[in-house]
């Protein structure tokens, strides 16, 4: 009957029948009709008890303790208590599914709630931080707010976890470089090795140049800027736009300055086929320099970075 009642959102009647406060399940369903009911403080009040005395049902009453704290804004605790559980040497899978999905929506919330400090406070702790690069399956916008925090931070705090995520082929290569770089930033001093399209470098980011302060950033350019400024202003444009998320994904990948004029091509031309421009590839041998075999190629590389 009091599943049937919570089930047609009748809580208050509910809540009636539920008084025996020594059962477990009465606590759990009881945390269920409060926050059905937006009772959210007396749902924190009954959720702290219930979660300590929890046993068969302890995994949904943390659920529902958490969700309440998030509804009052109270995102810290409800954060640390996703850490601590997410943090277990077991944990049935359909919760640490739910709780890693609650781990995520809780620090976009608390983003959004800081919004207007954001430049001048810090949102992320470094804990936090750490927490959503450990994460087997993440959401992007919220990797990239935390990488963005972590600019401000000790990066030095995370190296572990940080090593671990650059050798995962499963992580994004974007990603890895933006770690890359804001090592190199606080010059980081540290051998370690990175995963990229299945190929492995050894790096050590204090010895290391930014993406775009690499040579290869101005020489492949410049063959860009010779062949297309004048003629086609927005293609150049749109080439050098691409040639920079090129070198982002391959990053630590060296070119070296004979590939130069034949990246360009590449990137000419592939940039126009994305655009549907007609383009005579005889013309763009005798523009960078290069036969045909060669630009297809690097061809292949580009389209791998579009999968």
């Amino acid at each position: 009957m009091i599943d049937e009642l919570i089930q047609s959102g009748e809580y208050n009647q509910a809540l009636s029948l539920l008084n025996d406060m020594n059962d477990e399940n009465t606590r759990y369903l009881r945390l269920v009709c409060l926050v059905g009911l937006q009772e959210y403080q007396q749902a924190k009040l009954e959720g702290a008890l219930a979660k300590a005395k929890a046993e068969e049902t302890y995994y949904d009453v943390v659920s529902m303790y958490v969700t309440t704290l998030k509804e009052l804004g109270e995102f810290e605790e409800a954060i640390n208590i996703l850490i601590e559980e997410l943090s277990m040497p077991y944990i049935p899978y359909q919760y640490e599914m739910l709780f890693n999905t609650a781990y995520d929506e809780i620090l976009l919330e608390k983003q959004e709630a800081h919004y207007e400090l954001e430049s001048k406070n810090q949102i992320f702790s470094i804990e936090e931080i750490e927490q959503v690069l450990k994460k087997k399956d993440c959401n992007e916008d919220l990797l990239y707010m935390v990488l963005d925090q972590l600019q401000q931070l000790n990066v030095r705090m995370i190296i572990p976890t940080i090593k671990d995520y650059l050798l995962d082929s499963r992580r994004h290569f974007f990603a890895k470089t933006l770690l890359i770089e804001i090592m190199i930033d606080q010059q980081v001093d540290e051998d370690m090795e990175v995963e990229k399209f299945g190929a492995y470098y050894h790096i050590n980011p204090s010895y290391m140049p930014l993406v775009l302060a690499q040579d290869a950033y101005q020489g492949i350019g410049q063959y860009l800027e010779n062949a297309l400024e004048n003629d086609n202003p927005t293609m150049f444009e749109q080439c050098m736009d691409y040639l920079e998320y090129f070198l982002y994904a391959y990053y630590p990948k060296e070119i070296y300055d004979d590939k130069y004029n034949v990246v360009a091509a590449s990137i000419h031309y592939y940039v126009a086929t994305l655009q549907s421009y007609d383009i005579d590839m005889s013309d763009l041998e005798v523009t960078y320099y290069c036969d045909e075999s060669q630009i297809q190629g690097v061809v292949l590389l580009l389209k791998q970075i579009e999968v």
